[in-house]
């Protein structure tokens, strides 16, 4: 059985602003906080990053920027339409395998419906450290609050945004 989350809701501006703003922004919408970021309590800065000739999300410690941890390589990138990347947390060990998140930016009248989906997450072991120890049943809605944490704090980002520039977006 396949198991997946799913988050959906909608942001005050056009499509490409939304996908602008979630990768150019990405480090000052992204949740703080060892649970939410690559690099535990260490200060980073998370951001999307060319390797290789591809984009990566990773982050990047603040005091010694050649430390960084990648958490996934971007496998599908449409302005203003998609982003899909590989999601690997950085405590699982290198057997674990990795898992997708897919979001779509689609415009809902003056606003845009973000939906992401992490999908993949049947694949995870017991013991994966994202777990928690948890069962699917738990661990389902768990990863289910922690991106749809993220997505409100995108939608405040964007407001803020918004605000300080008093244009309509």
């Amino acid at each position: 059985m396949s198991t997946k989350t799913f988050v959906a809701l909608r942001v005050e501006c056009d499509p490409e602003t939304a996908f602008e703003t979630f990768i150019t922004d990405i480090d000052h919408w992204w949740k703080q906080g060892p649970r939410n970021r690559l690099i535990g309590i260490r200060p980073g800065i998370m951001q999307f990053a060319q390797k290789d000739g591809t984009y990566v999300i990773q982050e990047a410690d603040k005091r010694r920027p050649d430390f960084v941890i990648e958490a996934g390589k971007v496998t599908r990138f449409e302005p203003g339409k998609r982003l899909t990347f590989d999601w690997r947390w950085p405590a699982a060990t290198d057997d674990e395998p990795a898992t997708i998140v897919d979001i779509r930016f689609a415009p809902a009248g003056d606003q845009t419906r973000i939906t992401l989906e992490h999908l993949g997450l049947e694949k995870l072991s017991a013991a994966h450290p994202a777990r928690n120890g948890l069962n699917d049943n738990r661990f389902k809605p768990m990863m289910t609050q922690y991106w749809q944490a993220h997505l409100v704090s995108l939608r405040n980002r964007i407001k803020t945004l918004h605000t300080q520039s008093g244009d309509a977006c």
